[in-house]
């Protein structure tokens, strides 16, 4: 408990009063068709993903639906951001529960962020931990990287 609530004041102070970029959960229904095809694409397998949308929005998708057979369900119960000078930290809890079946946990998540800057570089960390996208896409060609 000590190190999310660590991680939060962290989160907060890096964050600031800082204008330049908002975010949101939203439904993948709701989404631009170019996002929903990007997701097609992407939600065959558990990973974490990253869509650009050549104006200053991108949409990070995290996928954790598909669970192995005696491994507890992945969920995610958490997303913030941060921005230092040219770089974008995305910040996501990922849980874990053994119950399946509970429809109230988001075993997967998208969010659009809308940023006034362009950024270089985008940092993920999952529980404070840094980790890689599974796969950026852009909306000129359908795969970016694959990481």
């Amino acid at each position: 408990m000590k190190k999310r609530l660590s991680l939060i004041v962290l989160i907060l102070l890096l964050t600031g009063c800082n204008s330049d970029f908002s975010f949101s959960e939203i439904s993948i229904g709701n989404a631009n068709d170019a996002v929903q095809e990007f997701i097609e694409y992407a939600e065959v397998k558990n990973g974490n993903y990253l869509y650009l949308d050549g104006e200053k929005n991108m949409y990070v998708f995290i996928n954790g639906i598909y669970v192995n057979q005696g491994n507890d369900a992945v969920y995610f119960s958490d997303f913030n951001i941060s921005a230092q000078q040219d770089t974008l930290n995305v910040f996501i809890n990922q849980e874990y529960d053994s119950d399946y079946s509970n429809t109230k946990l988001k075993y997967q998540v998208l969010y659009k962020i809308k940023t006034v800057e362009k950024y270089d570089t985008i940092n993920l960390f999952i529980n404070g931990k840094p980790v890689s996208f599974d796969e950026i896409f852009g909306n000129e060609q359908l795969i970016v990287y694959e990481m």
